[in-house]
């Protein structure tokens, strides 16, 4: 659906505000949700603290998780590969067929395994758990440098993945945290919608700006840490 019907979002100026504070308000917004599990998204400009305000929810509130798309991009990438592998084919976007992606996505489950949620990867001679392999297996070479071109031709199948995900978790009496691009998160239903906005979006800018040149700074002072700044 190109323009799915999307809950009413609550916007939260960050401006001047903690990232403690700014997950406090969202808390408090949430009223009693937590205590049965919700579903929590979480939007905004790049630079306005998503991250880390996901952080403080994730360690404030009861039986939480965050949700990344990303181990889903790298298993459907990690099958691809081993696909065009095991078929001799030198591995490139015009391969993955919808079939074939339709296939790659059939062999990921998202379920209970030993006590907790866990994605496996059955298929293609893989029986694996990512939280067993995110940091070996799916973060081998082969697979890093292939993830944009298959994630460019998965996004809807992720996030029809993520969606049914966030809500087994949620059934099972979890809050589940999703963090990302509102063109994405748009997908996932649920009631509890926020954005972090600033009044004035140009400060992000400023305040990278300013980053960057602090970084410059430092740099130069290591290159050269007799130098005499008053000079």
């Amino acid at each position: 659906e190109a323009n799915p019907p999307v809950e009413a979002t609550f916007k939260v100026d960050v401006l001047g505000k903690s990232a403690d504070a700014v997950a406090e308000g969202i808390i408090d917004r949430l009223g009693k949700a937590p205590a049965s599990g919700c579903i929590l998204v979480l939007t905004g400009l790049s630079g306005t603290g998503k991250g880390t305000t996901v952080s403080k929810l994730q360690a404030s509130l009861p039986n939480a998780a965050s949700w990344s798309n990303g181990n889903v991009f790298r298993a459907l990438t990690l099958l691809a590969v081993t696909h065009c592998e095991q078929s001799n084919l030198e591995f490139k976007g015009e391969v993955l067929t919808p079939d074939l992606l339709q296939k790659f996505i059939s062999c990921l489950e998202f379920s209970k395994f030993n006590g907790r949620f866990d994605i496996r990867i059955c298929g293609l001679g893989y029986d694996l758990l990512v939280s067993e392999v995110a940091n070996t297996v799916l973060k081998e070479p082969r697979v890093s440098k292939n993830i944009p071109t298959v994630a460019e031709m998965t996004q809807g199948e992720v996030v029809c993945f993520a969606a049914k995900a966030a809500e087994l978790m949620r059934a099972d009496g979890m809050n589940v945290l999703m963090e990302g691009r509102s063109q994405t998160l748009d997908y996932i239903r649920t009631p509890h919608r926020f954005e972090l906005t600033l009044p004035e979006p140009i400060i992000i800018g400023m305040r990278r700006a300013a980053q960057r040149m602090m970084g410059s700074a430092l740099e130069g002072l290591k290159r050269n840490p007799q130098t005499d700044a008053y000079h």
